[in-house]
């Protein structure tokens, strides 16, 4: 129960200032004028759910702790009696107080259809959904471990574990019949993130362990094996998992509109989460071979040398699937133009490379500027190893989606030079690089004034700065690289042809398909302003403003065609 307080005591402030952030921005910006909220209601809100929020986890936490005092032993209750006084109070202060709000919320979400497309309440379904799945498959993966491995059953993993998954169904439950007009899809993509995340380490887990016992078994040693314990508890954790995956991803999010949420699921979570691990295993098997064979192994056995091997393998391998799975996903790009999607692909991708192969350059300069000067070169040969193995693995994936962006910037460069993507790309690159530059010059001229000053400059003041010095000339050479990207490009780049159009403001009463069936022709957002009354018309500025102040509606449209005559129209909600 402590560590279940620890946990949402430390979640609870982090969603309650990024509740505060959202609505700041949302009641500044005003760009969404179909949900605009008034400000008392807006606050009333964010307090309300906020305050469901913190009941629902005292009650959760008090519940399960009042439960399972009921079923310990009246020793246990003695030793436990803090942890009890405790589970009370939480229950005798929240569970009244929620179901209270929970009436009331319920109340307001049948007669105000504007309560169900609020953020707030968004934001508490989420944060309900999400963070109670999360309890439950941790408890959960707890319980079954100490029962299958242990034998042993913790009631009290059970017991919470229970009331977390009840939480969970009943919001689930809630969101099905009050699902938001916005926003609903978050609590899937974040649920189908958690179970992907559970079932990734899981699957990485078990490959490596079988690996492990098979290497043993092929070598007739143990050297790495660790047991049917390293075989079970990930077995575990699948089982958990996949099933999670399973009903969010597959069940429900996966056939969603592919929406900037959806996409930066897929992009972040699956392909650059696979590529790293991808990268990773590759990285690990690289640097052990090359470490027998150029540098100074970790033993004079080959067999215990390497024993890494079955890891990264199975990190490889596993991050390798999860990586085809989603660009799979995305779909075949010969069966279509070019994308934005694909865009944030190949561009994701070469910087991860560059990322990469630019540390393995940073490190071979360091070692290089050691060996010249006569530093300590006891590991350099091991340094060596790891620069090249970064230069291996990272070099060729920069070079594969790098060209893949250049040859599509001479096919079709009026479209690429204009997209966001490849201009994001080039300036946080060069941005980044320039402030690693910068940071490095600040710290080598710190090092070389402060050795004159002490009249100590010399080899020793290189290899006390060899590291600075690699991270100058690489950060400097990317930086000057996309510098040159940038400058091509911006003499490249096609003539302003013009205003493009970027959103259309619907006004009036208009059939339910019209704002979808423009946004597909135009490519551009559509917000409806719906309106079933006619226009009035005011002949000044004084009649506007007593028509405005004295007027029923919350929203009003104000046009005039030349500044004297005024028509006013009725937004409905």
């Amino acid at each position: 129960m402590v560590f279940l307080l620890a946990v949402f005591v430390l979640v609870i402030p982090l969603a309650v200032v990024g509740g505060l952030i959202l609505l700041v921005a949302r009641l500044v910006s005003r760009r969404e004028t179909n949900r605009t909220e008034r400000l008392g209601t807006a606050i009333r809100r964010f307090f309300l759910y906020s305050i469901m929020l913190v009941t629902l986890v005292s009650s959760g936490v008090g519940l399960g702790g009042v439960i399972d005092a009921a079923v310990s032993t009246s020793s246990q209750i003695v030793q436990d009696s803090s942890a009890i006084a405790r589970a009370l109070a939480l229950v005798i202060v929240g569970v009244p107080v929620y179901i209270g709000l929970a009436v009331f919320t319920s109340r307001r979400l049948r007669i105000d259809p504007r309560e169900q497309d609020s953020l707030g309440w968004v934001a508490y379904l989420t944060i309900a959904l999400v963070g109670s799945l999360v309890a439950t498959m941790s408890l959960a993966t707890a319980f079954v471990g100490t029962l299958l491995v242990d034998s042993h059953v913790e009631y009290g993993l059970l017991i919470h574990g229970t009331l977390w998954g009840a939480v969970w169904a009943g919001h689930w439950f809630a969101a099905g019949r009050r699902e938001p007009g916005f926003g609903a899809t978050a609590h899937l993509l974040l649920g189908s993130a958690a179970g992907l995340v559970a079932s990734v380490v899981g699957i990485t887990a078990f490959t490596v362990a079988a690996l492990e016992t098979l290497y043993d078994s092929l070598t007739l040693t143990v050297v790495v094996g660790g047991g049917a314990e390293s075989l079970l508890r990930p077995l575990i954790i699948v089982f958990i998992g996949i099933p999670v995956w399973w009903w969010y991803w597959l069940r429900h999010a996966r056939n969603n509109e592919r929406s900037v949420l959806w996409h930066t699921y897929v992009l972040l979570f699956g392909v650059l989460g696979g590529v790293i691990l991808t990268i990773t295993g590759a990285g690990m098997l690289l640097y052990s071979i090359l470490r027998w064979v150029i540098g100074d192994p970790a033993a004079s056995s080959a067999v215990a040398h390497f024993a890494s091997l079955p890891g990264a393998i199975g990190v490889a391998v596993t991050g390798g699937a999860v990586w085809v799975y989603h660009a799979h996903v995305l779909g075949q790009r010969s069966q279509r133009d070019r994308t934005e999607v694909d865009r944030v692909y190949d561009y994701l991708l070469a910087g991860a490379g560059l990322v990469v192969a630019a540390s393995g350059v940073a490190t071979l300069i360091t070692v290089g500027l050691d060996t010249i000067v006569g530093g300590d070169i006891t590991t350099a040969d091991n340094t060596i190893v790891a620069s090249l193995t970064l230069l291996v693995v990272g070099g060729p994936l920069w070079w594969r989606y790098w060209n893949a962006t250049g040859r599509a910037r001479r096919d079709d460069p009026e479209n690429e030079l204009r997209s966001p993507t490849r201009r994001i790309y080039v300036f946080v690159l060069l941005g980044l690089a320039a402030i690693v530059a910068i940071i490095a010059l600040i710290v080598l001229l710190f090092l070389v004034f402060e050795d004159l000053l002490d009249g100590s400059l010399g080899r020793g003041t290189i290899s006390s700065a060899s590291a600075t010095v690699g991270l100058l000339l690489t950060a400097g050479a990317v930086a000057w690289y996309h510098f040159a990207v940038f400058t091509e490009d911006r003499a490249d780049a096609p003539e302003d042809e013009g205003p493009v159009l970027r959103e259309v403001i619907l006004v009036g009463s208009v059939s339910q398909d019209l704002p979808d069936i423009i946004s597909e022709q135009t490519g551009v957002p559509v917000h409806l302003l719906r309106c079933s009354a006619q226009p009035t018309t005011v002949e000044s500025i004084d009649d506007l403003l007593t028509a405005l102040n004295n007027g029923s509606s919350e929203r009003v449209v104000v046009i005039s065609w030349d500044g004297e005559r005024f028509e006013t129209v009725a937004i409905e909600d």
